[in-house]
């Protein structure tokens, strides 16, 4: 499987320390999805998954670097009812993703300001409304194993050692397309929009 390359080629790493020079960093992160799915009826960022993952990055100039990653991304939507006005309505929507993001970052002094795409391939998906959980019918179309999507970012750090990271990612092609196969302009589908908060410890690299 392609993604399991990248994590033989960061365990290698970790094996091999001495050989890398010091401005190759690896760590990893742990943190929260909040996600909303555009297409699906329902607005806000009200489903929170959860995000953890491995991520390595080099210097490609003084000022420009290159990170990859590989996480497992939790995302999707929900919809709350609101029973005291006798709203009973509820959906939710979790998808769960190893994802691999590619980004191209600058450093400015403790900020540093990154832009990419991401892969994701799609490994368990759940529905359920208040009747419970449910499928969708087999003559519908249903979600595509693979998502792929655009990302920007923001990272501060606290030390040499630990980052707080803020992202934001958005599918560019839909994950599921309407059944009526109908589309408007860019509105051909499900879109996953999601906001990333993860706190990341860098063992190799830096002050390691």
């Amino acid at each position: 499987m392609g993604l399991l390359k990248y994590i033989y080629f960061l365990l290698l790493v970790l094996m091999f320390k001495p050989c890398f020079s010091q401005n190759i960093n690896i760590g990893a992160s742990a943190g929260v999805n909040a996600s909303q799915v555009s297409g699906d009826g329902y607005g806000g960022f009200n489903k929170a998954g959860l995000i953890v993952g491995l991520y390595s990055d080099f210097d490609i100039s003084p000022t420009f670097n290159m990170q990859f990653e590989i996480n497992y991304s939790q995302k999707g939507s929900r919809r709350n009812p609101n029973t005291s006005e006798g709203d009973t309505e509820f959906f939710l929507m979790r998808m769960d993703y190893i994802e691999v993001p590619v980004l191209l970052r600058v450093q400015k002094d403790r900020f540093t300001y990154e832009a990419g795409f991401y892969y994701g391939q799609l490994v368990n998906s759940y529905l359920e409304d208040e009747n419970g959980p449910f499928d969708i019918p087999p003559q519908w179309n249903q979600f595509k194993e693979n998502d792929f999507g655009g990302l920007i970012g923001i990272n501060f750090n606290f030390t040499e050692n630990i980052i707080m990271n803020w992202r934001f990612s958005n599918s560019v092609v839909p994950f599921r397309k309407y059944n009526s196969g109908e589309s408007f302009r860019f509105d051909s589908g499900m879109f996953h929009h999601y906001l990333s908060f993860t706190l990341r410890y860098e063992f190799i690299g830096n002050g390691s």
